[in-house]
């Protein structure tokens, strides 16, 4: 089994067009505002709990710090992971603060004006080089859970996955985009120093790397789960 976490303001059905190319696999998009009220940490271990033996995890973005912290854990029963624009945490006090103050504030403005959360969110430079996924208007009724996990999954709030990144002993495949310059320098560190790591750079694709080059990102993890 393959299991996707999709990315902030994301959705499991984000995942549809990568599971048919994932074919004859077996795939579950989950859907991971079934945990928003968790911690990060508590929430990975939960989703510890769905894996066997021989099944996979993918992570987007959010969903990759969680597939992250999930396979640091010691009880870790994944076989593989696929980590797409990820992030391994922040280690100075200062900037943790002030990313915690960051997310708060995106919580309160997705409560507040739903509309203006969209647009401010698609406007942020990490997207620069990324079209929107999809129109997010089915995502309103959502909008308390979402803003839960600005709170409870800030970046500033997770312990630094970098401190642990030593623990992941499964073969791991990172993949980022070329014009993702922050991301591509952090999954060439972390391929670099895990021993069954690999790094893949995908072109002609921004922070959203499976949906700016669908057909290369499915290609790329295709080649690794076989």
């Amino acid at each position: 089994m393959i299991y996707l976490l999709h990315g902030s303001v994301g959705h499991s059905s984000d995942w549809d067009f990568i599971i048919n190319s994932l074919k004859p696999f077996e795939c579950c998009a989950l859907d991971l505002y079934e945990y928003s009220s968790e911690s990060i940490a508590t929430a990975a271990e939960e989703i510890n709990t769905l894996a066997h033996p021989g099944d996979i995890i993918i992570g987007y973005s959010l969903g990759a710090r969680i597939a992250l912290q999930a396979t640091v854990a010691a009880d870790s029963l994944w076989s593989k992971a696929v980590i797409i624009s990820g992030h391994t945490g922040i280690i100075d006090i200062e900037e943790r603060t002030a990313r915690v103050k960051h997310d708060k504030n995106w919580s309160d403005l997705c409560m507040k004006d739903w509309n203006q959360f969209i647009t401010e969110w698609e406007n942020q430079p990490v997207f620069d080089d990324s079209d929107p996924i999809r129109n997010r208007n089915h995502l309103r009724p959502a909008r308390n859970k979402i803003a839960e996990t600005f709170i409870n999954w800030s970046t500033g709030k997770q312990l630094p996955v970098i401190k642990e990144l030593s623990k992941i002993d499964i073969p791991t495949l990172w993949l980022a985009g070329e014009k993702d310059i922050k991301y591509k320098k952090i999954a060439e560190h972390a391929s670099s120093v895990l021993s069954k790591a690999e790094a893949k750079i995908i072109t002609k694709s921004g922070h959203r790397v499976p949906w700016d080059n669908p057909k290369d990102t499915a290609d790329a993890i295709n080649v690794f789960i076989s």
